[in-house]
């Protein structure tokens, strides 16, 4: 992704459509390899894009800078190059083992330069509407399967408080319900508080598998990056949504989509059915 100049024009959703592209991207949890354009201290900057920039450098992405168009060429070559390195990743038409040829590196460093387009053309060639993250499952979620996380408590013993650290296995369809009862639009924040609320009710339980003297637990909460992950997998999923709040995108609030009550209803329905 190239952030350059421009912010782009806002959407009816309240952001730009390279916003969008961005958020999209982070659902695919993929390395994500981002291109900023270094700006001069008396440049004009929109609120904007500066509040972009922030959101992007401090999410966990692979950064680089440039000053001019000349810079990108050799940029992605260095930075698709340092990717494959960083994540084991080789070629399809190459073999593991094998020792890549001058020419095979030239095909594989080369390519995302043909393949990736410019701030510019990705916003001439968007849709002029938020139909790019409306009703589109990209990363479908079962609700029978688990989501593992890690999460910090605080647990009391014998007059005694003891920080513990510890993994715990949500089903989705329990998140899904802890959804349902959050208000029609919620901040990442309050997306956090949920499945801490979720988490301190399964904890005392869990956390007396190894602590069987504990009798209360308190300041349950889920790790930055496992919410993060899990935010990312449900906007991948279609589960929730970015809605309209002005222009600031540091303060982005989030709804439950149509597709996810539908998709829970769906369940219920089934599961009655099988209990009659």
């Amino acid at each position: 992704m190239i952030v350059g100049d421009s912010y782009g024009t806002v959407q009816k959703n309240g952001v730009s459509q390279m916003h969008l592209s961005y958020l999209n991207a982070k659902a695919k949890l993929k390395p994500l390899i981002v291109l900023v354009k270094n700006h001069s201290p008396d440049a004009v900057i929109s609120r904007q894009l500066q509040e972009f920039i922030k959101l992007v450098t401090r999410q966990d992405n692979q950064l680089h800078y440039y000053d001019t168009e000349e810079d990108i060429e050799p940029l992605l070559v260095q930075a698709h190059y340092n990717a494959v390195a960083n994540n084991k990743m080789v070629g399809g038409w190459v073999r593991a083992n094998d020792e890549e040829s001058t020419t095979s590196k030239k095909v594989v460093y080369e390519k995302p330069v043909d393949i990736l387009p410019s701030t510019t053309e990705v916003e001439k060639n968007s849709p002029d509407d938020e139909d790019f993250i409306a009703d589109k499952v990209s990363e479908p979620i079962e609700l029978t399967d688990f989501f593992e996380i890690q999460y910090s408590a605080q647990a009391y013993e014998g007059g005694n408080l003891t920080d513990v650290t510890r993994s715990l296995t949500l089903s989705w369809h329990e998140i899904l319900m802890t959804l349902m009862r959050i208000p029609s639009t919620f901040s990442s924040y309050g997306l956090q508080n949920a499945i801490n609320r979720l988490i301190t009710a399964k904890a005392e339980v869990d956390i007396k598998k190894e602590m069987p003297n504990v009798h209360a637990v308190s300041r349950c909460q889920i790790s930055q990056a496992d919410i993060n992950n899990l935010q990312r997998q449900l906007v991948g999923a279609n589960w929730i949504q970015l809605m309209t709040y002005g222009t600031r995108v540091s303060q982005e609030l989030w709804k439950l989509t149509f597709y996810a009550k539908n998709l829970l209803q769906n369940h219920t329905s089934s599961t009655n059915k099988q209990d009659e």
